[in-house]
């Protein structure tokens, strides 16, 4: 069900509203949540538009906007200072289904009563849906993760085209009795799909928008095709880094790790695949085990991959010896491609049942070790040299 009603009245949210708000434009003026200088030196560049977000409805509940939302109301503001707002989120048991509980709804004060916020309110909706110069429709919308907008007694949604419908809201009878609010006269209600909600979309990526990683709703399994990237800092002391989520059983996930580190006594330098013991700069391959695992083609009763994730077959899985010192994966070295002159190296892990990711930099003696790396979780679109820092 879509959204139905938009106020937001309880007084505590309205004071973390102000304050998230009052963050992310004091962050816009400095320019750490501004458009990067140079957008290609972004974290996590895809040179593909984003796919247009699927309808998502609300099935859980959050106590604050999430990031994506913070950032497109904060920005709607600056960029056109005769608006304003009207509230982002409500209480869990007011009303039905409504992205407002889910931190996924910006209902941004724009009266059609007035010249100036009418022709914002307007301005932005046809920017929004614009073809862009690469001729990719509704660039905009679909690059900010834009489910659907309101306003004026017309809706506009992302899985029906972008095609303006006639709207009226689920409580009301006829428009004649039914408030300016509901019928969406006072402002544009706004709604994300779960990945521009976690500043996942590029919009939010270009611009430095911390994001968060996407759970498929109800559980702490990652969601491999609208997670664009989440990262993690990996110490090469031996110790595991254990995912705050499990990924998902029989999906295959693309893992990138980057950087190196000081095993040992100096010179001695590693990074996720390979080694240098004399400090020449020429890398090795690292000692790897016996192959203990054949990529994964399939689960049984499953095709050989599930429509989401990458389509890249697992990679050939060693087990390491007293003499590997790698980045190890789940357990094992995986890295494809043999050393890499910028460290960077993929793997692609297909888990066979739901469990974390762990990653742990193997060592006999890491006590001396120095050093951490930078690992990703990138769809493949991403591009490896985005991630490369």
């Amino acid at each position: 069900m879509l959204d139905s009603t938009t106020h937001w009245s309880a007084r505590t949210s309205a004071f973390r509203l102000a304050a998230l708000i009052g963050l992310v434009l004091v962050a816009l003026v400095s320019g750490t949540v501004g458009p990067a200088s140079r957008p290609a030196d972004a974290i996590g560049v895809s040179p593909s538009v984003d796919a247009p977000s699927p309808y998502e409805a609300q099935s859980v509940c959050t106590t604050a906007p999430r990031p994506g939302t913070v950032a497109l109301a904060a920005w709607l503001m600056k960029t056109y200072p005769a608006t304003g707002s009207m509230g982002m989120m409500r209480a869990c048991g007011s009303g039905g289904r409504s992205e407002h509980k889910d931190g996924r709804a910006f209902d941004w004060k724009a009266d059609v009563r007035h010249k100036a916020t009418r022709r914002a309110a307007y301005g932005f909706i046809a920017r929004a849906l614009a073809t862009d110069a690469a001729g990719n429709p509704h660039a905009l919308a679909r690059r900010m993760g834009i489910m659907y907008f309101i306003y004026h007694d017309t809706i506009w949604s992302s899985y029906d085209d972008f095609k303006p419908r006639p709207y009226l809201n689920a409580g009301c009878r006829t428009r004649k009795k039914c408030s300016r609010t509901l019928r969406h006269l006072n402002h544009v209600h706004i709604s994300l799909g779960y990945a521009g909600a976690a500043a996942q979309t590029s919009w939010y990526r270009d611009r430095g928008v911390a994001s968060q990683p996407v759970l498929h709703p109800g559980t702490n399994e990652l969601d491999a095709d609208e997670t664009a990237v989440v990262g993690f800092t990996v110490a090469a002391n031996g110790a595991v880094t254990t995912s705050p989520f499990s990924l998902r059983a029989g999906v295959t996930y693309r893992v990138v790790a980057t950087r190196t580190v000081q095993y040992g006594a100096a010179p001695a330098t590693g990074d996720a695949n390979c080694v240098t013991s004399d400090g020449s700069g020429t890398y090795q391959p690292t000692v790897r085990g016996p192959v203990v695992v054949p990529p994964l083609t399939g689960l049984p009763g499953l095709p050989a991959r599930w429509t989401e994730g990458s389509s890249h077959p697992a990679s050939v899985a060693n087990t390491p010896t007293s003499d590997t010192h790698g980045l190890l994966v789940n357990g094992a070295i995986r890295w494809e491609g043999g050393c890499q002159p910028n460290h960077a190296y993929e793997a692609w892990f297909t888990p066979a049942t739901s469990q974390p990711l762990q990653l742990r930099y193997a060592d006999t003696t890491p006590g001396d070790n120095a050093g951490a790396f930078t690992v990703f979780i990138a769809r493949d679109d991403i591009l490896k040299s985005s991630l490369v820092g």
